[in-house]
């Protein structure tokens, strides 16, 4: 039946596949992990795929060998085809509000446990559980960060050369971007992710 479904595309029965941000992969964007610089295909390319730092060769990645490779332009969508949901694991949605190192930690796993425990599976609590009721028995925060993920309204920090991509959500890119201003009592800033514009 299911094979069936996937080969008719019928879209009663084949409503859409799930699937994780691209730029969750640690290999999504151009860069060069010692120097801490990632880029763009645009930017890399400039750059004659030479890091702005160091000049040796950058790593390729996954979306710059798309882009040469493709022969149909960016965001081209067949006909009839079903849809798909973006998302992301619950347990590493839940390490990133908390803060934890591994998404296998006790703390991790105790909200984790109380979210299945009320909703059964995974699935359900990513694509149907409610704010509220999820608010009921987790943080709020986390039960935000869960409708913010099945709505795309997160922003992923790409990963590259063989460094994951990062989720971010709104209060942890404010407390990013406080980190990122240098500290004058301080001899070494916090590094970040360079770009092109780093280097005009």
């Amino acid at each position: 039946a299911i094979i069936d479904a996937i080969r008719s595309k019928d879209p009663d029965r084949f409503l859409f596949t799930i699937e994780t941000y691209p730029e969750y992969g640690k290999y999504h964007w151009t860069g060069h992990r010692a120097c801490n610089v990632s880029l763009p295909p645009e930017e890399a390319k400039n750059l004659g795929n030479i890091c702005p730092v160091c000049r040796k060769k950058l790593t390729k990645g996954v979306e710059q060998r798309v882009d040469e490779l493709a022969d149909r332009p960016r965001g081209f969508r067949p006909k009839d085809v079903p849809g798909y949901k973006r998302l992301l694991p619950l347990s590493e949605i839940i390490q990133t509000v908390l803060g934890a190192k591994y998404p296998g930690v006790q703390k991790v796993w105790k909200v984790y446990n109380n979210l299945i425990s009320r909703f059964g599976n995974e699935y359900s609590v990513l694509l149907e559980a409610r704010f509220d009721e999820m608010a009921e028995i987790v943080d709020a925060d986390i039960a935000e960060a869960v409708i913010r993920i099945r709505e795309e309204r997160v922003n992923v920090i790409p990963g590259y050369d063989g460094v994951y991509g990062q989720i971010r959500f709104p209060q942890e890119e404010r407390e990013v971007e406080k980190e990122q201003i240098p500290n004058q009592t301080s001899k070494e800033a916090v590094r970040r992710q360079r770009s092109l514009a780093d280097y005009m």
